[in-house]
């Protein structure tokens, strides 16, 4: 090398762009910055690092395409049953809506209209405006309003992006982003609501005030809409959501939410533990708080501090112990601490706004449970099975995103000027080549769950799974 690309290289190993903070295509606006909330130890780390979390998003979501998503483009329901993996050649309409968010996020327009034409092929029914088939190939009937009310919030953001040029303009076979969105957004206000009650579907009829599911409750999502159009409007929606969420008051003063309840938030035929359902409750509430500020949700999200009550002990397997499920009076279910429970419960965590709680439990050993052992792309553990399942791995990558400032509120970011990625002033690096969430060998992350078995205070260390 010669003495003037020396100093090149030089200079440019000196200057980092804010790129290196996410993978969409315009500079990131601070409001997304969260290391505030973080430890000090993995603040510290992400100086030394700063790529690390878009990196580690970006090789989830290579994982993600390559294991989940179908030659047809449908995202599959990929799962383990009794030790063998299923599912392979199945699709439910939800981890469509999953699929092409992550797709928004990771700036990966060609695999949205992958996975949004395979939706429109092979789920959508043009006489009910939704993704009616929501169960491919068996043919299983009913619209999920939690996946019609992910892939509209995606297609918004898809539209917003496309209309400043940030990504292509799209339109086949009549449908674009925008034509399908408003398609969905109608369709939910008309069809799947009932009182101004979020039904869980288009096909349930009367029987849904009695069948709620909290965790469809998406009300970032129904705010975007509002804020996208004016046909129809969700506010009233939303505060009959977070009112069913309050008389459910011994699960919300904790944070929790049932899988099922009623309209009057008493136990429904389906049950009112806090599983696998109920568990998105503190990703969707948590969105909101995020986003709009919204005083409910941060205070849904605050009440999290009491069912995550060993968020100050110093060993921070105690408290990833409890990211759990839990019964219906309060108490968790042991042994339920995995990838997908932990990063919802995070984004709960982050939205609290309580940087006293969220500077305890947002740190090191959290990312690294979350990121996976590195034995493959996939995110949490290999050991555990967590990277043969489709839905844990998009809850996982969906909450990740969303506590390290990567999930934005597209929408809101496109009213202003915004800066594409490329046309950003550079900002100075950090000194220093430590890699400090590489510095150990692939299985390191599963440390956190060994060593010890008494604590410095003298008590059982928690198993994790």
């Amino acid at each position: 090398m010669n003495g003037l690309m020396m100093v090149c290289a030089a200079v440019l190993g000196m200057w980092a762009a804010p790129r290196a903070q996410w993978n969409l295509p315009y500079v990131r606006p601070a409001k997304y910055d969260y290391t505030s909330f973080y430890s000090a130890t993995l603040t510290s780390g992400l100086k030394e690092d700063p790529a690390f979390l878009k990196s580690a998003l970006q090789k989830g979501w290579g994982y993600y395409k390559a294991t989940f998503i179908m030659s047809n483009g449908l995202v599959c329901h990929r799962r383990k049953q009794n030790g063998q993996v299923i599912g392979a050649n199945e699709a439910v309409s939800e981890g469509q809506g999953y699929g092409m968010l992550l797709a928004v996020i990771l700036n990966d327009q060609a695999t949205f209209n992958r996975i949004f034409e395979a939706a429109n092929q092979y789920m959508w029914r043009d006489d009910r405006k939704s993704y009616f088939i929501w169960n491919w190939p068996s043919g299983g009937q009913g619209s999920a309003t939690d996946a019609d009310i992910d892939v509209g919030m995606a297609l918004v953001f898809a539209d917003e992006l496309q209309k400043k040029k940030l990504w292509q303009p799209y339109s086949k076979g009549g449908v674009d982003y925008h034509s399908r969105a408003m398609d969905i957004i109608r369709s939910i206000r008309k069809n799947m609501t009932s009182q101004d009650y979020l039904l869980p579907g288009d096909n349930w009829g009367g029987d849904g005030l009695n069948n709620l599911n909290p965790s469809y409750f998406a009300t970032a999502n129904m705010k975007v809409f509002d804020a996208y159009q004016t046909e129809v409007d969700f506010r009233p929606v939303i505060a009959t959501s977070y009112a069913v969420l309050r008389k459910c008051s011994a699960q919300y003063q904790k944070g929790q939410a049932p899988d099922w309840i009623t309209k009057d938030g008493t136990k429904g035929p389906k049950g009112n533990d806090m599983l696998d359902d109920g568990i998105r409750a503190p990703y969707r509430i948590g969105l909101d708080a995020l986003w709009s500020g919204d005083a409910t949700a941060q205070e849904f999200c605050r009440n999290s501090r009491t069912t995550l009550s060993e968020y100050a002990n110093a060993d921070s397997r105690f408290v990833l112990n409890q990211m759990g499920l839990y019964k219906s009076d309060g108490s968790l279910i042991a042994g339920t601490s995995a990838l997908d429970h932990m990063a919802m419960w995070s984004t709960a965590v982050l939205a609290s706004g309580d940087k006293a709680y969220s500077s305890k439990v947002l740190g090191r050993d959290l990312i690294l449970r979350l990121v996976g052992d590195g034995l493959t792309d996939g995110f949490g553990s290999t050991q555990l099975g967590e990277i043969d399942y489709y839905y844990k791995q998009s809850l996982g990558l969906l909450g990740f995103a969303a506590i390290t400032g990567q999930f934005p509120n597209v929408l809101e970011d496109m009213k202003g000027d915004v800066v594409p990625v490329g046309l950003e002033r550079p900002t100075r690096a950090a000194n220093g080549a430590a890699r400090v969430f590489q510095d150990a060998a692939p299985g390191a992350a599963m440390l956190l769950f060994g060593g010890d078995r008494v604590s410095a205070d003298g008590r059982a260390i928690p198993t994790l799974p």
